[in-house]
């Protein structure tokens, strides 16, 4: 059977979006094979810069920095993005893994979220950043946030002026609440771990993403 699949795909009797020999395509809608796709591209640098490539996305390569505060928080395979989609975001140094998750993120969900609550895009997403050599709080082991391996949202913009927070929205009016929730469970299918303010007192004010080992949705 695996040999026959192979063969199909060898053969492009697979179409590409469902093909796992073909590189993802960050613009096709996510299906059955994108966490596959997502995962072959796992240690393969340059297979990820070439998706943010053909994506649109505005950001620039980084190289690799072992000058640290403390052992552990080397950044490698970095890229400081700007602009995923449609939504821009302060420049932010993060893995070029966790960039090409958040672009998935904010293009097919985030935006059709916002579309079908608020009946606007999002311009700007709002965030406390990705990097920070640090352990874990209350913890003497080092942070995702360590290796630029996790992104924390804060919030984001609405095309008409509008700012939602996760602090205020996660308790606020209906639509927002519902966004948020909804938006949660997306994130959990694109990163290992999601934690939200129903996590801990932490993260009443941000969502919590990550490439870690550790898989949750929080």
């Amino acid at each position: 059977m695996a040999a026959a699949i192979y063969a199909a795909a060898r053969t492009e009797v697979i179409p590409a979006a469902y093909n796992p020999l073909v590189p993802i395509d960050l613009q096709d809608p996510p299906n059955v094979m994108t966490g596959t796709k997502l995962w072959l591209m796992e240690g393969n640098p340059a297979a990820c810069l070439a998706a943010l490539r053909k994506s649109g996305a505005i950001f620039r390569e980084v190289p690799l920095r072992t000058a640290t505060p403390q052992p552990g928080c080397e950044l490698e395979n970095t890229v400081v993005i700007s602009k995923l989609s449609r939504a821009t975001l302060e420049p932010e140094e993060m893995r070029c893994d966790i960039a090409l998750r958040l672009y998935l993120l904010e293009r097919h969900d985030i935006q059709p979220l916002a579309m079908a609550y608020f009946g606007r895009e999002v311009s700007e997403l709002l965030d406390f950043g990705s990097y920070a050599c640090r352990n874990m709080r209350g913890s003497s082991r080092l942070s995702e946030h360590a290796t630029a391996n996790a992104y924390d949202l804060a919030g984001l913009k609405l095309a008409n002026g509008r700012t939602m927070t996760v602090k205020q929205g996660w308790s606020g009016d209906s639509a927002s609440r519902a966004f948020l929730r909804d938006l949660r469970v997306r994130a959990c299918l694109v990163f290992n771990m999601v934690l939200s303010p129903d996590y801990n007192a932490d993260h009443a004010d941000h969502f919590h993403f990550d490439m870690g080992l550790w898989r949750g949705c929080n």
